[in-house]
C-alpha cells in the first residue's frame, strides 16, 4: 500500500461537517512515497499557498497540517501558524521567518516519508482523503497502481478509462469527492524499480485517474512538477508493471516502441538490419488503414557514460526508419518530426553500482513512433 500524507490546512474541529463547503480555505494533500516513483516533495505551488494561509492565521491551529502516514493510520498534526508564546506573531520579519522555518521542516518530513506496506494502492488512499472536509485536494502519485481493482498489470496498456471506472463504480469502491477540486501531480512518473513509461502510457495513466476523479464528483486537473523527480528512498517492493511496446485505440496504433531487439542496429551504426521491412511494412499498412495524418519518429540510445552521445546515432537511426517507411509507401507528407533524443530519456538507468549494465541498456535503445490520426490534435 502507498504511504499517504494528508495536509489539511484550516481549522478542523470535532464537529467539522462532512460537506467540504464548510471548509472553504482548507487544503488536503495526498502524497505517495513508494519505491516505484519519485521521492515525495512539497510542490512549490502548494508551499506558496500554505505560506499565505499561515500568514493569515489569527489563532493557533488555524494553519494546522494534518499528516496521515498510511491508509488507516493515526493523523498527526503540525501547526504552521507563526506563534510567539500563545499569541500570533505580528512582527512581519519574524512572522515570515517562522513560517519559512515551519515549511522547511514540513518539507523535510515529507521527503523522509516512505511506504509502510508493499504495493501501490491509490484508490484506497483517495477514499481516506475523502473523509476530510477539504475543498482542495492535491495528490502526488505516479498513479501506476498495482492493487485491485485498479491493477495496471492486469489492465494492460490498451484499456478504456471509462470501462475501468464503470467496473470500480459497480463494485461500490469509488470515493465520494463531490464538490472537491483535485489536482494530481506527476501522474505516470516512474522511478526506482518501475521502468519509465512511454508518453502514451503516461497519458493513459493520467486519463484513467482524471476519469476516476470526475466520476467521483470532483473537478480535476493534472500537472507535472519538474522539481519533484528525485530518486525514491522507500525500500519496500512494489510489483513492476511491464512496459508496453504499443498502445492502440480501436485497433489503430497510437504509439509504438521499436526496440533494439526488433530493429537491431549494429553498434554505432544507423544502417537498418536486413529484416527491418518485416517490422516497418505493418507500420505503413496501419497508417493507411487508420487514416493516420502523421507519424513522429524519435530515436533513443543507451548511456555509455561518455556524455550525452557520441555523434548523432539516435537521430541517424530515426532518419533511417523514416526514409524506409517512405520507401515502403508512406506518403512523405505523413512524416512528422524526426528527431534523435540521445540518451536523455532513458527507460531505466543502465548502470548498476556504477558499471554499464547491458541487461538494462537494451531497454533504452529504441525508436518510438507516435501516430496522429486525422481529426486528432
Amino acid at each position: 500500500m502507498l504511504v499517504l500524507l494528508i495536509l489539511s490546512i484550516g481549522l478542523l474541529t470535532a464537529c467539522a461537517p462532512a460537506n467540504p463547503s464548510a471548509s472553504t480555505q482548507s487544503v488536503t494533500f495526498v502524497l505517495t512515497a513508494t519505491s516505484a516513483e519519485p521521492r515525495p516533495s512539497l510542490p512549490a505551488s502548494v508551499r506558496s499557498s500554505l505560506s499565505e494561509q499561515a500568514a493569515q492565521a489569527k489563532n493557533a491551529g488555524d494553519a494546522t497540517v494534518h499528516v496521515i502516514s498510511s491508509g488507516a493510520g493515526a493523523i498527526l498534526a503540525k501547526d504552521l501558524a507563526p506563534m510567539r508564546g500563545n499569541q500570533i506573531e505580528h512582527a512581519p520579519a519574524e512572522r515570515d521567518r517562522k513560517i519559512v522555518a515551519a515549511l522547511d521542516d514540513l518539507a523535510r518530513q515529507i521527503a523522509d516519508v516512505t511506504a509502510d506496506r508493499p504495493g501501490l494502492d491509490l484508490l484506497t488512499l483517495l477514499d481516506r482523503a475523502s473523509e476530510l472536509p477539504s475543498n482542495n485536494i492535491h495528490v502526488v502519485s505516479s498513479g501506476i497502481s498495482t492493487e485491485d481493482p485498479v491493477d495496471m498489470r492486469a489492465l494492460g496498456w490498451n484499456f478504456k478509462p471509462a470501462a475501468v471506472v464503470d467496473a470500480v463504480d459497480a463494485q461500490g469502491l469509488l470515493p465520494n469527492l463531490s464538490g472537491r477540486h483535485v489536482t494530481f501531480h506527476n501522474l505516470g512518473a516512474a522511478a526506482g524499480s518501475q521502468l519509465r513509461l512511454s508518453p502514451a502510457s503516461r497519458d493513459a495513466v493520467t486519463g484513467l485517474w482524471l476519469a476516476m476523479c470526475a466520476r467521483a464528483g470532483a473537478t480535476c486537473t493534472a500537472v507535472t512538477d519538474a522539481s519533484g523527480m528525485d530518486a525514491p528512498i522507500a525500500k519496500l517492493p512494489v510489483p513492476v508493471v511491464p512496459l508496453s511496446t504499443s498502445v492502440t485505440d480501436g485497433g489503430c496504433p497510437v504509439w509504438a516502441s521499436l526496440s533494439d531487439e526488433v530493429l537491431q542496429f549494429a553498434p554505432r551504426s544507423a544502417v537498418l538490419p536486413d529484416d527491418a521491412d518485416n517490422t516497418l511494412r505493418p507500420v505503413v499498412e496501419a497508417a493507411r488503414r487508420c487514416n493516420v495524418r502523421s507519424i513522429d519518429i524519435a530515436g533513443h540510445v543507451a548511456d555509455l557514460g561518455q556524455g550525452n552521445e557520441i555523434g548523432d546515432i539516435s537521430g541517424q537511426r530515426a532518419r533511417a526508419v523514416a526514409d524506409r517507411l517512405v520507401a515502403l509507401g508512406l506518403p512523405k507528407d505523413a512524416l512528422g518530426s524526426v528527431t534523435g533524443r540521445g540518451n536523455r530519456e532513458p527507460v531505466v538507468i543502465n548502470f548498476t553500482d556504477g558499471q554499464f549494465d547491458e541487461s538494462k541498456a537494451r531497454f533504452n535503445r529504441r525508436c518510438e513512433l507516435t501516430y496522429h490520426r486525422a481529426g486528432s490534435r
